[in-house]
């Protein structure tokens, strides 16, 4: 029926009087499949359109991902390269062989404050070497292996190195207690020392070098009574965040 209705609603000539009445009457008919089938294909149209927009999407984020993780690794490599000038132009203004060690680990005991480097005695480390930073002193070496050592920092409780106030030469001995600053000791009532001054190495421990920095004195009292002053030390270096540091290696005859 709708194919004849289709016939005459074309507007052939040979179609007569009734073909013509049939074709005024068939042509809403013709518009309505006309618009049915180009709501189908507009519907397919939309269908594929999605399906692909989704998969290039999900191409993109992808991608996305794969630039951040990039962007990630190259500011890594910046802050790397940054921090190693530093250890580098700190090695060279110096003549001690020294070493350059990544942090392996850090101790998770609540009695020893100590790091794990990736150098032993393969390299040429020794109990007892120190370990420093550009910023400052880190702390020694007391165990070693063939490709590992670990390090006591300065904050530790078994540590003390023998120092002086950088700007008036007083002596004094920074000694670790378990918290985050070790204790100024034996800074004599009366002496010329304030807070902010800096405390470095004074060399007669046999560990450390003249001349390297502990840090700067805080918290500096004078109580009634008591024959030598309080302060702490604020060390210099940054031990939670410590990635790569400088063992600094036994010197042989003709470099001493």
């Amino acid at each position: 029926m709708l194919f004849a209705l289709g016939i005459l609603a074309s507007g052939r000539g040979d179609a007569g009087p009734l073909g013509g009445s049939l074709g005024i009457v068939g042509a809403p008919v013709q518009i309505v499949v006309n618009t049915l089938t180009n709501s189908i294909s507009s519907v397919v149209d939309h269908y594929i359109y999605l399906v692909g927009a989704r998969e290039e999407s999900e191409v993109l984020r992808v991608e996305l991902d794969t630039l951040r993780h990039e962007m990630m690794k190259i500011s890594e490599y910046q802050y790397e390269n940054e921090r190693l000038k530093d250890l580098l132009g700190f090695k060279q203004q110096t003549d001690l062989p020294m070493l350059p060690a990544m942090v392996a680990a850090r101790s998770a005991s609540a009695w020893y404050r100590t790091l794990i480097l990736d150098k032993g005695s393969t390299q040429g480390v020794q109990n007892g070497s120190p370990v420093v930073t550009a910023a400052g002193v880190v702390g020694r070496v007391f165990d070693v292996n063939d490709t590992s050592c670990r390090v006591l920092l300065l904050t530790d409780a078994s540590s003390a190195v023998d120092a002086l106030v950088q700007r008036t030469r007083v002596q004094l001995l920074v000694e670790g207690n378990m918290g985050p600053e070790p204790r100024l000791m034996y800074l004599a009532r009366g002496v010329d020392a304030q807070a902010g001054d800096r405390v470095v190495s004074s060399g007669l421990d046999g560990i450390y070098p003249k001349g390297m920095l502990l840090g700067s004195i805080e918290n500096l009292e004078q109580l009634p009574g008591e024959l030598f002053q309080t302060a702490i030390l604020k060390p210099s270096v940054d031990f939670a965040r410590l990635e790569e540091v400088l063992i600094i290696l036994p010197q042989t005859e003709q470099e001493r």
